[in-house]
């Protein structure tokens, strides 16, 4: 079986639309809020006209930065979600990274196949284990570090986290067991990684999610409060 993300190369253009249009539905309501934010600011700082509208494009612009900033965020975890509900590249990099530990090749006949796996199966050593999938991450990370910016970086961040939890679970194997379970840990990978990589960056944009409502409301009102201070202080 050859499974890479050249075979995925066809569906680069989903997954670059739903991020396009996740980015300017984020710039757009940001840059409504700044406008709305500096109808507020603009209220409170009206009877000094200069400072009102200044106040108010500040507001304005930083809506327009904001909505730059976490719409791009916000349009690669998008673009990500959906080519993992969509295309479970979660499993297929499982499938190539354990490929290459196994050294599983398509080439090879069936009944060699069968017998390199029973041989490399039997439990491994953590460090060796560990060895082993960086190895085999590289190899994939040369294989498939080609395409566009979207392409590579969505590429970059989901082999990353295969990585991260593949090495997880080779410590939590190791620690039970003495040794790692290689076919084993395969199998419960390509049933758990896509949930567990849609969580982890759905998780991080939550994050970023709090720090827009609360941060960006917050930037103006202390701005316009700081003018109104000065002001009274002539």
């Amino acid at each position: 079986m050859k499974v890479d993300f050249r075979a995925v190369g066809r569906h680069v253009a989903g997954m670059a639309w739903v991020a396009a249009k996740s980015f300017a539905g984020t710039l757009g309501l940001l840059t409504l809020a700044g406008c709305v934010l500096a109808g507020v600011s603009y209220f409170f700082l009206r009877n000094e006209p200069v400072f009102a509208i200044v106040g108010a494009i500040v507001a304005v612009v930083e809506g327009i930065a904001t909505g730059i900033v976490f719409g791009g965020k916000r349009a690669m975890v998008m673009g990500l979600a959906h080519g993992l509900g969509r295309l479970r590249l979660g499993r297929s990099l499982i499938q190539l990274v354990f490929d290459r530990i196994l050294k599983v090749t398509e080439s090879e006949a069936m009944g060699e196949r069968g017998g390199r796996i029973a041989r490399t199966a039997e439990r491994v050593p953590l460090a060796q284990a560990d060895e082993m999938l960086r190895n085999a991450v590289h190899g994939v990370t040369g294989e498939t570090g080609q395409g566009g910016w979207l392409r590579r970086t969505i590429q970059g961040k989901l082999l990353g986290l295969v990585q991260k939890y593949t090495l997880a679970r080779f410590r939590e194997e190791g620690a039970a067991h003495g040794g790692v379970d290689l076919l084993k840990v395969r199998g419960e990978l390509e049933d758990t990684i896509d949930d567990k990589v849609v969580e982890k960056v759905r998780g991080g944009l939550k994050v970023w999610t709090i720090l827009v409502i609360v941060g960006l409301p917050l930037v103006v009102a202390v701005q316009t409060y700081i003018i109104v201070m000065l002001l009274h202080a002539k």
